[in-house]
């Protein structure tokens, strides 16, 4: 059996721009990288020698490790495999990449090269493209059909003393498609990468700060914010944008008289956390399930739904991940996992 402990890449492939990793085609062992694959995924050539696929594999992503060795294999017998998959940086960021398979020579030996690209920015405003289409095509125009029904219906009530009522309903399908209007605003801000600049950012002061806006806008809501560690991350003002979102919908979509929602910042390994708690219903699976799937033409969302977009978007700029879980006894708890400045 060939020893392919030393078989490395020529140098010539550190000044190529799109990472490069060589693998054993039987074992799916990582043989060599180049410079480039060292700077995206932030491991060191001699790390990574050490490591297999499923050891930089986002906990998140449906790939694994037997996956990875199929298809290794399966360009090794020259069948070329192109495919997209998210890793999880040294830092703990989460990046999108994609993966182009095919069998080599190197120094006569047989070997499988991995082409590997970055493509989070572009994965990103695909979605937001297809979403912001789709909200401007048929959830406004819906909306909007509604609430023109309802105008000519209130002629009528006024007559049958039903006129509150339907002023009720003509005021909440505008506040939903302010919502909507607002979260297209955000959406399209931070799809511009020079919208926003990041800079270490306090959670706790982003949380309280945004706590204080919130008090100010819902006057009854019982908001306790609870600061467990000084944690610091690079993020923009996006960040602020989903934590409020998380606040709004815990307040709006409560069935308490007054609702009540915690909010607590701590740190697990190398990542910063909020916790977003409630005591409200349970946030509908369909609408979380369908953040982790691609935008159809049959997809539809309310005002709240476009706001969990914006949310999951808002994270996924910054390498980070958003986990829904239920409360216990009742209600939700969002978390927001940001990857730590470590000095």
């Amino acid at each position: 059996m060939t020893d392919m402990s030393t078989t490395r890449l020529p140098r010539v492939f550190d000044d190529l721009q799109v990472g490069v990793t060589l693998h054993e085609p039987e074992t799916g062992g990582i043989l060599d990288i180049n410079t480039r694959l060292e700077e995206l995924y932030g491991y060191s050539r001699s790390n990574m020698r050490e490591m297999e696929v499923g050891d930089f594999m986002a906990t998140s992503t449906r790939f694994s490790q037997k996956e990875a060795l199929r298809r290794i294999r399966a360009a090794a017998n020259g069948d070329e495999q192109v495919f997209e998959w998210q890793i999880e940086r040294a830092t703990g960021e989460l990046v999108w990449v994609q993966v182009c398979l095919n069998q080599t020579m190197i120094d006569g030996t047989p070997c499988v090269l991995a082409e590997i690209r970055d493509i989070t920015e572009y994965k990103a405003r695909e979605r937001r493209l297809r979403l912001l289409s789709r909200v401007v095509r048929h959830n406004l125009r819906n909306e909007t059909n509604v609430l023109m029904g309802y105008a000519d219906r209130l002629k009528s009530a006024i007559e049958d003393e039903t006129l509150e009522d339907e002023v009720e309903t003509i005021s909440e399908i505008a506040t939903e498609i302010g919502t909507l209007s607002d979260s297209i605003r955000q959406v399209e801000e931070i799809a511009e990468p020079d919208a926003t600049e990041r800079s270490p950012t306090d959670l706790g002061d982003l949380v309280e700060e945004t706590a204080a806006e919130i008090r100010s806008q819902y006057l009854d809501v019982e908001l306790t914010v609870d600061i467990r560690s000084n944690t610091l991350v690079n993020a923009d003002r996006g960040l602020r944008y989903a934590v409020k979102h998380a606040l709004e919908n815990a307040i709006v979509h409560t069935d308490h008289k007054t609702p009540i929602v915690t909010v607590v910042v701590t740190e697990t390994t190398d990542r910063g956390e909020i916790r977003v708690i409630d005591t409200g219903p349970a946030i509908p699976e369909v609408e979380t399930t369908v953040l982790k799937e691609p935008v159809t033409a049959s997809t539809t969302y309310h005002g709240s739904g476009v706001g969990l977009w914006v949310m999951q978007w808002c994270v996924d700029a910054l390498g980070g991940e958003l986990v829904f879980e239920e409360n216990n006894p009742r209600g939700n708890v969002v978390r927001f996992l940001l990857p730590e400045i470590i000095y």
